[in-house]
């Protein structure tokens, strides 16, 4: 019953709810009311994860305290004919008994009925997973990190409703695990792998053997995912081995595309060529390692395209062979650059991208990790000489520190090369900042904009010549934590100065974006 005040809601509603949070935020949840408490003991969703037992950082008795909760709480759903719908464990298995107890919890839960497993295991390689997991034909999602899958003849694989398998950092997993995995798995819809896939092969074959046997391997994993595949996750080196000879084009149904790059010296010897009439929307990811002479070469023929989003520390070199008509597509390009020194090559690589996504509505990224932007001051010179004027749908910059008159020249060659429709940028509270009295970027990028209309320029080598078709600019913010956001007009000159009332300047220091309007070239 509801106490006096208390909103009854019923169970399912609850569960419901709490499946949305942690499992140390839902495990809070329990002392709101009796019918909370209820609730969270018999979620169907359960969420073990030993770092939410870690006292301090050399706290040693983790272990423990995880182990008698976790066998407790399995053995209330066992003795209660309890079903699971989602298991998730989170643990550390490098120290004694760890794997051991990992197992039985697996073992479980797959028992008792859970459909979705994810299971994040660490500081243990040796450690092989289950068998009994591919042995659960109601299984539906399976995501497994940080140990070893080995698959004899004498297991059968049963997952014939599994419609998500995700291979993410699976040590020495082998391509022939993976198709026998598959095979017998006619539902998948997803499938991630992150993984590098080791190659097996008899012993006296020659390399040039090998290479024919693998290939001929990978051909049948991808015959098998494609009745139904429709979204595919893969590191690197598991497209490499998986994607051979144009098979990605075969994969009828496939929309979302994921490549995460990591091995730079493949990227200088191959690029990229990704080609499906049906996909939709495609990422690709680097990590933040750069160097100047590498170049990322892509070349893609996906006229169904909608979204293409690019994250990386180099500006690629992409090439469309066709794309949705003019205007119906959508690219997010996010640039974070660890060098900080911006050349003439840097901005024609940046204008050269900007011409192959034309054709799309393009959001601009650009972060700069140092502290400190070196600038190459020719660029001015140099930049404005058949570069032409890039139209943004929005440009976002992240700039820790301000250096003056480094700040006006990389602006001055940025609006040189586009020009964005809206410039977004979100209030970083910075102490330094405020204690050397330095202008944040908010204020930097306002006050050039406004000299930008101001003082006009009329000649290449005067600085801000980038902003000299520029006619109007008008401001709107909004709340940080507003989902969906809900922007409101504020006036621009509220930005500019520094007496202006409280409520603009406590709405400001939280998001806000620069509409502009330019002339008509």
């Amino acid at each position: 019953m509801a106490g006096e005040g208390e909103i009854q809601f019923p169970k399912a509603v609850i569960q419901r709810l709490q499946s949305f949070l942690t499992g140390k935020e839902a495990a809070r949840t329990a002392i709101v009311s009796k019918s909370w408490h209820s609730a969270w003991l018999t979620r169907p969703n359960i969420d073990f994860n030993d770092s939410y037992f870690r006292i301090g950082p050399t706290d040693t008795s983790i272990f423990d305290r995880f182990s008698k909760y976790a066998k407790k709480t399995i053995k209330r759903y066992e003795q209660s004919n309890l079903k699971i719908e989602s298991f998730n464990l989170c643990m550390d298995i490098g120290q004694y008994g760890c794997g051991e107890l990992a197992y039985k919890l697996i073992v479980k839960a797959s028992r008792i009925g859970a459909t979705r497993l994810c299971l994040r295991l660490s500081n243990n390689w040796k450690y092989v997973l289950p068998n009994e997991v591919f042995g659960a034909d109601n299984l539906v999602e399976l995501s497994v990190s940080g140990c070893k899958i080995d698959l004899d003849d004498r297991v059968v694989i049963k997952c014939r409703s599994l419609e998500s398998l995700s291979l993410d950092d699976v040590d020495r997993i082998t391509i022939d695990t993976i198709s026998k995995i598959v095979s017998r798995c006619p539902s998948i819809e997803k499938f991630s792998s992150m993984s590098e896939i080791d190659q097996d092969y008899e012993y006296g074959q020659t390399a040039a053997a090998r290479k024919v046997a693998a290939n001929a391997m990978a051909v049948g994993v991808v015959d098998n995912l494609i009745p139904r595949l429709r979204c595919l996750v893969l590191g690197y080196e598991s497209y490499k081995t998986l994607c051979l000879d144009d098979s990605l084009s075969r994969i009828p149904f496939l929309k979302d595309l994921t490549v995460y790059v990591t091995h730079y010296s493949t990227i200088l010897e191959e690029g990229l060529q990704i080609s499906n009439r049906s996909l939709e929307r495609i990422k690709l990811t680097l990590p933040l390692h750069y160097y100047e002479d590498v170049k990322l070469r892509v070349k893609f023929d996906v006229p169904s395209v909608r979204n293409f989003t690019y994250e990386g520390a180099i500006t690629p070199s992409l090439s469309f062979m066709s794309t949705p008509p003019s205007r119906e597509w959508e690219s997010h390009v996010s640039i974070k650059r660890q060098e900080d020194f911006f050349s003439t090559t840097w901005f024609n690589a940046l204008s050269e991208l900007l011409t192959e996504l034309s054709q799309s509505k393009t959001h601009l990224s650009l972060h700069v990790a140092r502290d400190m932007v070196f600038f190459d001051y020719k660029v001015r010179d140099k930049i404005i000489q058949g570069l032409r004027n890039h139209e943004l749908e929005n440009l976002t910059i992240h700039i820790k520190d301000l250096p003056f008159l480094t700040c006006y020249a990389f602006f001055d060659g940025l609006f040189r090369v586009c020009r964005p429709k809206l410039i977004t940028q979100y209030y970083e509270d910075d102490p330094d900042q405020q204690q050397d009295n330095r202008p944040t970027i908010i204020d930097f990028i306002c006050q050039t904009l406004e000299e930008g209309i101001n003082f006009k320029v009329s000649r290449p080598t005067q600085f801000m010549y980038g902003l000299k078709d520029l006619e109007e600019v008008n401001a709107q913010a909004c709340d940080m934590d507003s989902v969906p956001a809900v922007w409101k007009p504020i006036p621009f000159e509220s930005l500019l100065d520094a007496d202006a009332p409280d409520e603009h300047v406590q709405v400001v220091k939280q998001r806000i974006r620069l509409l502009l309007k330019w002339k008509s070239s």
